[in-house]
């Protein structure tokens, strides 16, 4: 059916056109036909916040340009995806996976060079010192032998722990301690 012959239209108020607008247009609020209309056609543009949840949003076609510029998704796309798929790497993975396997190098362990002085006697330096100098030099002396590499880690921490404990002690206790 012929819009122009339809008795719900009325002419277009456009220059230098004499076509009739349709009632529904009117009631828009367009007052133009939609040969004269400037405005845009409004087209939908497909948004994925997440790969299985997309939804679709009505935008004009100007922003739908930008959008589609930007959008890497979209079909007939120049960009570039990312990953595997773009720089081949899956096909460069399975032709080294299908290679033959070159012999790795074994590994041999360096000797241990440090030999560190016995526990006892590490002790018995700091107990003196402690004796002499105090906790505080005493501590210095064990850090110093943990720093010349003549007492190791673990040592130095049993060592640290013992004079904690001593230094704790009333002067009472200590000379009771010797004792035994």
């Amino acid at each position: 059916m012929d819009k122009t012959y339809r008795s719900d239209a009325t002419v277009c108020v456009a220059k230098d056109c004499d076509s009739t607008v349709d009632n529904h247009r009117l009631h828009l609020g367009y007052t133009t036909c939609l040969e004269c209309s400037e405005e845009e056609k409004y087209v939908s543009h497909t948004v994925y916040p997440h790969k299985t949840g997309g939804y679709v949003q009505s935008v004009s076609k100007s922003q739908h340009n930008d959008l589609k510029r930007l959008d890497r998704r979209r079909a007939g796309s120049e960009r570039k995806a990312k990953g595997i798929f773009a720089d081949k790497s899956w096909d460069r993975w399975l032709e080294s996976y299908y290679a033959p396997k070159s012999e790795k190098v074994k590994r041999t362990p360096r000797p241990i060079t440090n030999i560190f002085i016995p526990y006892r006697q590490a002790f018995q330096k700091v107990i003196d010192e402690f004796d002499n100098g105090g906790y505080s030099s005493a501590c210095e002396l064990t850090q110093s032998l943990y720093s010349e590499d003549r007492i190791s880690l673990i040592h130095k921490s049993k060592i640290m722990n013992e004079l904690a404990s001593l230094q704790m002690m009333s002067t009472k206790q200590r000379k009771l301690l010797r004792r035994l």
